[in-house]
């Protein structure tokens, strides 16, 4: 036997939150390499993407994200999304005070619909391309501090800190459920070993 470690395959889901027009789908869609749009149209139900990535030499992962409209009559059909979620990016529009000023309802939503305590909450602040901005950076990053929220600041129009932004909620998603046991059934996340391995029982993502 050579000694080499067995790689690791995980498997979880991730939700887009925020107020309609902060750009979740642009988001996404930069996310997936299929460029920006302006004027998109807002999403008026709930889409999910798959993505595959690399997190280091000898694990890799494959992210089930939801997109989920933000609209306040639509917030209800969210609910259930909530549903074994591992991570949450909550977005914001720099340019939008009442995005940010609604980001408190939204984090009333998280605690009310997600059981897992040490969930991973990135909170990004989005259209930092735009000359005017009504949140300054060190309110928001002081707003992430407070509730203990990943912060970073992206341009879907440019493309800036797109894969940052996944990359450190990926990553920090990992983390935890390292820390936490993450062959335990209770984490509700697919673990594969080698190639066809199975290091515990399979748990459905969404």
């Amino acid at each position: 036997m050579s000694g080499r470690p067995s790689k690791i395959f995980y498997q979880f889901k991730i939700i887009l939150l925020g107020d309609s027009g902060v750009g979740k789908s642009s988001l996404l869609n930069r996310y997936m390499d299929e460029g920006f749009t302006s004027n998109k149209p807002c999403t008026l139900n709930a889409d999910f993407r798959i993505k595959s990535m690399m997190i280091d030499e000898f694990s890799s992962a494959k992210i089930t994200i939801w997109d989920t409209c933000g609209q306040e009559r639509y917030r209800a059909i969210t609910n259930r999304y909530f549903k074994d979620a591992h991570g949450i990016i909550l977005v914001y529009d720099i340019a939008d005070k009442r995005s940010f000023t609604d980001l408190d309802l939204w984090l009333d939503e998280i605690k009310k619909n997600v059981i897992k305590e040490d969930i991973s909450i990135i909170l990004i602040g989005n259209k930092i391309d735009l000359k005017y901005r009504s949140i300054n950076s060190e309110e928001a990053e002081n707003f992430a501090k407070e509730n203990k929220l990943m912060y970073c600041e992206t341009s879907c129009k440019e493309g800036k800190n797109i894969e940052k932004a996944f990359d450190m909620i990926t990553k920090d998603i990992v983390n935890k459920q390292n820390n936490n046991n993450i062959y335990e059934d209770k984490d509700k996340i697919k673990v594969f070993e080698g190639k066809e391995k199975k290091r515990e029982k399979e748990i459905a993502c969404c």
